[in-house]
């Protein structure tokens, strides 16, 4: 027999009152039932459905990072390297193109060409380097102005060091068909 209040089980039969919860027993028997669950032993019994969750991107909050800092310092590298190798190697260059003019006079010759040749693929570089760093800012750091301004000066960087260079490439390239053409023409004289 169970009481009919709390769901305990009697133990005895003829036992008026309910040793648990104090209420009284009728006389009539009752059903068994499931006796009910105490507060702290309820528990859920459905199962849990999961849902998917979406990765997002962490919302940061505060102001620019490491990598947006480093895409502006590199991109004021490269335009820097830009610069003064454009000023030494087009110097040369331009000596180069007008043997009188005393306006392009210049002491050092084809060592400012090649000094000039290799601060812009340094600055190319660091214009490739600038850009990278604008790429991880975007995923890691908040949206901020320094990697804008990093990233558009990063793109003026690889232009300005990209054209010098390619000019010395054609430059080498003319300079080595001219001499091969100058050794076979000697070759056929001799």
């Amino acid at each position: 027999m169970f009481c009919q209040n709390c769901g305990e089980k009697m133990e005895s039969k003829d036992q008026k009152f309910c040793a648990s919860c104090g209420s009284e027993i009728s006389d009539t028997p009752v059903a068994p039932q499931e006796p009910p669950l105490k507060a702290e032993e309820k528990q859920v019994s459905s199962p849990v459905k999961s849902t998917p969750v979406y990765q997002s991107k962490p919302i940061n909050v505060g102001g620019p990072g490491p990598h947006s800092k480093k895409t502006l310092a590199f991109a004021i590298v490269s335009l820097v390297l830009g610069g003064v190798g454009f000023a030494l190697g087009g110097t040369y260059f331009m000596r180069m193109l007008n043997p009188y003019s005393y306006y392009y006079s210049y002491p050092f010759g084809p060592v400012a060409l090649i000094i000039g040749g290799i601060l812009n693929v340094t600055g190319l570089i660091f214009g490739i380097l600038s850009r990278t760093n604008c790429s991880k800012a975007r995923k890691t750091e908040p949206v901020n102005t320094l990697e804008k301004v990093g990233s558009v000066f990063g793109i003026f960087g690889i232009i300005v060091n990209s054209i010098p260079v390619v000019v010395l490439l054609v430059m080498l390239i003319i300079l080595l068909i001219s001499y091969i053409m100058y050794m076979t023409m000697y070759s056929m004289i001799i």
